[in-house]
């Protein structure tokens, strides 16, 4: 009965041992496997945190970048406008010339324009009624000098200021308007450097 009772002894003492370790390595494994556990989700909230951060930092940049180019729109339309209004302004100082400047700045117009031939030069209604009594006669010394004649025409041209030119069949558009137009480019770049000369695109 001694033996029974010592190998008993044996089992039970070697039992506690073995539970004693299993449990032992089950709280290491179980602490092992929380540390993990605590540092996995660490980073994934690390990473969650500097995706969001870089969403937060693009979508800063996005509408800053947006705001700029509102701001370019902006300034862009602005001075657009304000190219357009000077424009108008320097067409309409022309056309409201007292009748000596007028008429003699259309002789100069009419300097670039004329031809070596046999023309009539049309006014609108307004300009008819108040052409200088000597102008046949200075549109023909301008004539002359490049080798043509011309005279004024009775029909009133449906034109803002200047003269429409007709030689034959072909026409000779010297309008304000049609100056203007033909040389748009030309009195932007002149206003560009006048009025925004400071100013970088």
């Amino acid at each position: 009965m001694a033996g029974i009772e010592n190998i008993t002894k044996v089992i039970a003492r070697d039992a506690e041992i073995e539970a004693a370790q299993i449990i032992t390595s089950a709280e290491k494994a179980a602490d092992e496997l929380k540390q993990k556990a605590e540092a996995e989700a660490e980073k994934l909230s690390k990473a969650a945190d500097e995706r969001l951060d870089k969403k937060v930092a693009d979508e800063r940049k996005k509408i800053q970048s947006q705001n700029e180019q509102i701001e370019k729109l902006r300034l862009l339309k602005q001075k657009q406008q304000i190219i357009e209004d000077t424009l108008n302004k320097a067409k309409e100082k022309i056309l409201g010339y007292d009748d000596k400047t007028y008429f003699g700045t259309l002789l100069k117009i009419l300097e670039s324009s004329v031809q070596a031939d046999k023309g009539v030069l049309f006014l609108n209604s307004k300009d008819l009624g108040r052409i200088p009594d000597d102008f046949d006669k200075e549109i023909n010394v301008v004539a002359t000098k490049n080798g043509g004649t011309l005279e004024v025409g009775k029909e009133p041209a449906n034109i803002n200021g200047g003269f429409i030119l007709k030689y034959g069949n072909i026409e000779i558009n010297s309008s304000i308007d049609a100056l203007f137009e033909e040389n748009e480019e030309k009195l932007v770049d002149i206003i560009n450097s006048v009025l925004f000369k400071d100013i970088t695109d």
